[in-house]
């Protein structure tokens, strides 16, 4: 059995003050906490997978301040870019790519021990913070979801795809060609184990089509997410979060870990 943390929307800023609108404790504090929660596993994960807004703005420069608080972790870590990164210094500064290996879009297919996993981009051309994945993507997913192949596939991306019910989210968060993407996903829902990602700074899970979709809570803060709700709200109820993913031949297992952090 394959086993990943899930962590997302750490917002890192270089500033140890900064709480910005949501935050109850600044954000460079909330990523902290949890690098010494991750460090405290009593297991060591095959990797972290971390599902974008690494950091709070797209400014080049505090992808070393977000190396600096992921340095700790023994873990490799895989990224995907978040609406809130920066496109080119997200690949150069963060992956360490040399600068003629960076796309405009960062996306990728990989093996890890058995398992297929598909990283998209979701910051294609729709408006901040919709997301949209573009039609290069969905060609090269569907000769993905389409071919013959056993394995166990995972998908990560950054934003929602389906529709949650949730105004606010729906119209304002979403993945505008998300119907696109979960057509082409449903091709392969008979070894999918799930679809992994985070911008909505809550915990969700929808299935739909034999489809599972989850998110995690972000580092920092939540947002309310109520039916019929239509503007961004401070979730004071709802606390900081990753999720332990363990997958198999036959089960996708999520753990949901939560716990508060103090400040100051």
């Amino acid at each position: 059995m394959l086993h990943f943390v899930h962590i997302s929307d750490t917002h890192i800023h270089s500033d140890p003050t900064y709480c910005g609108q949501y935050g109850d404790y600044p954000a460079l504090h909330g990523a902290q906490v949890l690098v010494e929660r991750l460090r405290m596993l009593p297991f060591q994960p095959n990797f972290i997978l971390h599902t974008g807004d690494v950091i709070v703005d797209p400014i080049p420069e505090l992808y070393a301040t977000a190396h600096d608080v992921f340095a700790p972790l023994s873990a490799p870590i895989h990224y995907l870019p978040g609406n809130h990164d920066h496109k080119t210094a997200f690949q150069r500064d963060l992956l360490g790519l040399p600068l003629s290996a960076v796309r405009p879009m960062y996306y990728k297919a990989f093996d890890y021990q058995g398992v297929q996993f598909v990283f998209l981009d979701s910051n294609g051309g729709a408006e901040p913070p919709r997301g949209y994945v573009d039609d290069v993507q969905l060609a090269w997913l569907e000769a993905i979801c389409t071919a013959e192949d056993d394995r166990p596939l995972v998908v990560a991306v950054h934003h929602n795809i389906l529709p949650t019910g949730v105004p606010w989210l729906d119209d304002f968060m979403s993945t505008t060609n998300g119907a696109d993407v979960h057509a082409i996903l449903r091709h392969a829902a008979r070894r999918l184990c799930g679809v992994f990602h985070g911008h909505i700074h809550q915990d969700f899970e929808i299935e739909q089509d034999g489809v599972r979709y989850y998110s995690v809570p972000s580092s920092w803060c939540q947002f309310r997410a109520d039916p019929d709700q239509i503007e961004t709200v401070k979730d004071v109820d709802s606390i900081a979060g990753y999720n332990i993913i363990s997958i198999s031949s036959s089960q996708t297992i999520v753990r949901r870990m939560r716990y508060q952090v103090n400040w100051p």
